[in-house]
């Protein structure tokens, strides 16, 4: 079954505001690796919540606009689909750096090669499919 024309057109919408937040959500998680020197696991989830926070209020005007739901009813499901996303995100580069690199630090462009990797991957399955569903209900 081929997806209608509005479900495209969000998803290019969701996509092109997932874009501007994984860029702040990147900056902030490299900042925080490599300046900082913290963990891959932490470094991931402080950047997923800078990159989650404008997402959400993107979404909420220009992505899912045609919701019925109160900013609070929409912040309240946003935060349970968010939670998620974090900690698949987290839990999901934690995994992937272990298996590359054992116990030593991955270099910086490994480290956001898998970052980036892991974070579509979430995106689209996760992320996309409950924002639409039942965080905007759309």
């Amino acid at each position: 079954m081929r997806p209608s024309r509005p479900t495209i057109h969000q998803f290019a919408k969701a996509q092109f505001s997932s874009l501007g937040a994984s860029a702040v959500d990147l900056c902030v998680t490299a900042l925080l690796f490599r300046l900082a020197g913290l963990s891959p696991f932490w470094s991931t989830a402080i950047g997923a919540v800078s990159g989650g926070l404008l997402n959400c209020v993107v979404n909420y005007e220009w992505t899912f606009r045609g919701t019925d739901r109160t900013m609070r009813g929409v912040a309240i499901r946003y935060i349970v689909v968010w939670i998620g996303s974090i900690l698949f995100n987290a839990w999901g580069v934690k995994l992937a750096v272990g298996l590359l690199w054992g116990g030593t630090t991955p270099p910086l462009a490994g480290f956001m090669a898998v970052r980036i990797i892991v974070s579509i991957i979430i995106g689209i399955v996760w992320n996309f499919m409950l924002q639409k569903k039942w965080v905007y209900r759309i």
